[in-house]
C-alpha cells in the first residue's frame, strides 16, 4: 500500500510539474502581449516605471513570466529594466521618430513600386486587402493595438513580396518603434485615421493595377502624412520620393 501510494504521489507530482512546464510559456506570453498592448494604447505612458509587482497581480500570474516578459520587450528596446526598482517604459526621442521616418521613406516606396511590377501578385493583394480590412473594421480608440497591428502587417506584408531578404529583416527591425509612433498618431491628431484608410486604399488600387510609379506615390503619401502628423520637421534630410525608373504597368494578365 505504501509503495503504491508513493508511486500514485510520484506521479502526480509529475504530471503537476509538466503541467507548470506547458502553462509557464503562455503565462509568459500573455503577460508580453498585455503589457506590449498597455504601452501601445498609452495606459503605461513613455517615461512610466512599471513593475513586476503590479503587472502579475493584474493578470493573476506569477512574477517569472512577467520578468520574461519584461526581459523580451527590453531586448526589443521598449523597456529598460533596473533591479529592484521596476522596468522603465523607454521614451521615443524626436531622433528615433525621424530615424525610422526615413527609413519607412526610403524603403516603402521603393517596395511598393517593386510588387506593383511583380506578374503574379494575386496572393499579396489578397493579404494587402485583409489587413486594409481589418485596420478599417478596429473601433478606436478601443482597438487601438488591432489597428496598428493590422497597419504594420499590411506595409510588411508588401516590403517581403520583394524577395529581398536584407530589406525585410532590416525593416522588421523597426516594428515595435513603429507600432509606438503609429499609436502616437492616432492619439494626437482627429481624423488621421480616415485619412488612412483612404491612403491604405490608394495604395492597394496602385499595386492591383500594376502602376508601379503610382503605388510609390501613395505609398511617399502616406508616410509623409504619419511624419507630419509627429510633427517632424522634413528639413534639413528630406527623403525625396524615389525614382522608380520605367512606368510600364503590369495588369498581371497573361
Amino acid at each position: 500500500m505504501l509503495a503504491g501510494g508513493l508511486k500514485s504521489s510520484t506521479a502526480l507530482a509529475a504530471t503537476v510539474a509538466s503541467m507548470a512546464k506547458a502553462t509557464a510559456p503562455a503565462a509568459g506570453l500573455r503577460a508580453y502581449e498585455w503589457t506590449k498592448a498597455r504601452i501601445l494604447d498609452g495606459t503605461f505612458p513613455s517615461g512610466d516605471m512599471i513593475s513586476e509587482v503590479s503587472v502579475s497581480e493584474a493578470l493573476g500570474v506569477s512574477r517569472t513570466p512577467v520578468r520574461e516578459a519584461f526581459q523580451r520587450l527590453q531586448s526589443e528596446g521598449t523597456l529598460e529594466l533596473y533591479p529592484k526598482r521596476g522596468a522603465l517604459i523607454k521614451p521615443i526621442t524626436p531622433r528615433d521618430m525621424r530615424d525610422v521616418m526615413e527609413a519607412r521613406l526610403l524603403i516603402e516606396p521603393w517596395a511598393a513600386a517593386a510588387v506593383a511590377r511583380l506578374h503574379n501578385r494575386s496572393e499579396l493583394l489578397e493579404v494587402v486587402e485583409h489587413h486594409v480590412e481589418v485596420v478599417e473594421s478596429a473601433q478606436l480608440p478601443n482597438d487601438a493595438v488591432q489597428f496598428q497591428e493590422a497597419d504594420r502587417s499590411l506595409h510588411e506584408a508588401i516590403v517581403a513580396a520583394t524577395e529581398n531578404a536584407l530589406v525585410a529583416r532590416f525593416y522588421e527591425s523597426l516594428r515595435y518603434r513603429q507600432l509606438r509612433l503609429g499609436a502616437m498618431v492616432l492619439t494626437r491628431v482627429r481624423g488621421r485615421s480616415q485619412e488612412i484608410h483612404r491612403e491604405h486604399r490608394e495604395i492597394l488600387e496602385a499595386i492591383r493595377s500594376g502602376d508601379a510609379t503610382g503605388a510609390a506615390q501613395a505609398v511617399h503619401r502616406h508616410v509623409v502624412g504619419t511624419r507630419d502628423a509627429l510633427g517632424l520637421d522634413s528639413e534639413p534630410r528630406i527623403v525625396p520620393m524615389p525614382d522608380v525608373g520605367d512606368d510600364e504597368r503590369d495588369d498581371g494578365t497573361e
